[in-house]
């Protein structure tokens, strides 16, 4: 039925509105605004594959929309805000870190749909492109929202400073996780994480701390999952089982990179 087709390509196309917008808001010093919209753009993107199993809507026509979703959404958005925030005053260097931000994460997608017959659906070859976008939406968050006490935690700024130089070192590493050959498990399909995931990101759009320890909080599982899951004895297990195992292409799974390790 037609309804089984369309309705998952909604939260596709939704997952895209946001990612335009966060680009717009971005460009009219909404920072926090855009920060939310990346991570509101992971939630529909999420949704769209999860609803296309649930309703058996999913398509090929669907997996290619959502990997097109994701470059604007975790590639030129977050590098948008980036530059609008932090690197349009750092010169040519400021420069080559948005352009290596939008590229790695093409290449990164261009590879996942070439090169994996599985749709991520059996793990990752090379750090999803969710984590740095993630990552550099949450820092953002938290340095623009005026939710943590410079008198407590000293100055956490993005622009200068060792803070500075630890955020945006650990953005490039993962920029050139996302086009290494290293393998990433693909994080559970529990209802229970799904939904925890969703609770998380709408507790950003709340006052006070519970919004900072949710962006505290993922921040910490994408440092976690990006440097630390790949080489755990239970990771190395089953990428080895997924690497024996093989699918038609005709069963590809619509999620692509859906919510990554958010």
């Amino acid at each position: 039925m037609m309804w089984r087709k369309i309705i998952p390509n909604l939260f596709t196309l939704a997952a895209l509105v946001c990612a335009v917008l966060s680009i717009i808001n971005a460009a009219e010093g909404e920072f926090i605004i855009s920060a939310q919209l990346i991570m509101l753009c992971l939630v529909f993107d999420g949704l769209d594959g999860n609803v296309a199993r649930w309703v058996r809507g999913s398509t090929s026509f669907g997996a290619d929309l959502d990997t097109f979703v994701d470059v604007i959404g975790y590639g030129v958005a977050p590098a948008m805000l980036a530059y609008e925030l932090v690197m349009k005053d750092h010169g040519i260097l400021g420069l080559a870190f948005v352009c290596f931000t939008v590229m790695s994460g093409a290449m990164r997608l261009a590879r996942f749909r070439v090169a994996d017959p599985f749709r991520g659906q059996r793990g990752f070859l090379g750090l999803p492109i969710t984590v740095n976008a993630g990552w550099v939406a949450m820092l953002v968050f938290i340095t623009q929202s005026g939710m943590v006490r410079d008198d407590i935690f000293g100055s956490l700024s993005l622009y200068a400073g060792p803070f500075a130089a630890l955020v945006w070192t650990l953005s490039t590493v993962f920029l050139v996780l996302q086009v290494s050959t290293l393998h990433y498990a693909k994080p559970t399909k529990a209802p229970l994480f799904f939904i925890a995931g969703i609770a998380m990101v709408m507790m950003l759009f709340l006052q006070g701390g519970v919004a900072l320890i949710s962006a505290l909080a993922m921040c910490a599982y994408g440092i976690f999952y990006a440097l630390v899951s790949p080489f755990l004895p239970r990771h190395e297990a089953l990428v080895e089982e997924n690497a024996a195992a093989v699918i038609p292409a005709d069963e590809e799974d619509e999620e692509a990179e859906d919510f990554g390790p958010f």
